[in-house]
């Protein structure tokens, strides 16, 4: 028998899990308006340059990383909360993941002021101002990226502890959706370790099934959360 305690995550993750996708068509839209406005930039120098024509792009891109991690991070530690009394070892790992995520949600920040910053002086700066910002901007990008592959190593560790601790409750597709997600990430990771190409074509795969797995996941947990309230109803 669940605790009301688990009772009340198992509903609050009914219903949050489904936000789970929105901040990622955010972070679409963002790169969309972005690339439009580059030109032939390089991706490093891509984002200031097109905000410095078109800002709404970068501020979409900073807002969108606060929430995609920060939404990330709730779920990790709510599924911690769910799962405590049952894996109170693995649950405290979970946990701790999800408070790591504050070090990519920095990333989003560094996005919204300093990309920003550089960006509205961009536009009015002379050729060697331009070309100084740019190698600035070549750092700041460094910056969000290393706190970016924070985030992927996170939630690779992440996932497994999941699957590891919701194998009982989770249907077997859904699990092995997850582990896709979580392999391509850690994949990333060891790509940077290890200074081996990272094969891209998997990026588009990653979000296709981390998405599937995010809304069914959220309508396994509706459904279990709807027969709970059933039984304690009658």
């Amino acid at each position: 028998m669940k605790t009301n305690e688990e009772k009340m995550w198992l509903h609050f993750l009914s219903r949050f899990i489904f936000f789970l996708p929105l901040p990622v068509l955010l972070l679409f839209l963002s790169i969309g308006i972005l690339l439009s406005s580059s030109g032939d930039s390089p991706v490093e120098l891509a984002f200031m340059i097109a905000a410095s024509k078109n800002p709404i792009g970068l501020r979409l891109a900073g807002l969108s990383l606060i929430l995609l991690w920060g939404s990330v991070a709730v779920f990790f530690i709510s599924l911690a909360r769910l799962f405590k009394n049952e894996h109170p070892i693995k649950s405290t790992f979970l946990g701790a993941t999800g408070i790591g995520f504050i070090i990519p949600m920095s990333a989003g920040n560094v996005q919204w002021t300093a990309a920003m910053d550089m960006a509205k002086r961009y536009g009015k700066a002379t050729a060697e101002q331009q070309e100084l910002l740019k190698e600035i901007q070549m750092t700041v990008f460094q910056i969000v990226e290393s706190r970016i592959d924070t985030a992927n190593l996170l939630w690779g560790l992440g996932i497994v502890l999941f699957i590891i601790m919701a194998r009982k409750i989770v249907p077997l597709f859904i699990r092995v959706l997850y582990m896709i997600s979580a392999a391509i990430m850690l994949l990333v990771s060891l790509s940077h370790i290890f200074g081996f190409t990272f094969p891209f074509f998997l990026i588009p795969i990653f979000w296709l099934a981390t998405l599937v797995a995010h809304v069914a996941l959220g309508i396994v947990f509706h459904k279990k959360n709807k027969s709970v309230s059933t039984m304690n109803a009658s």
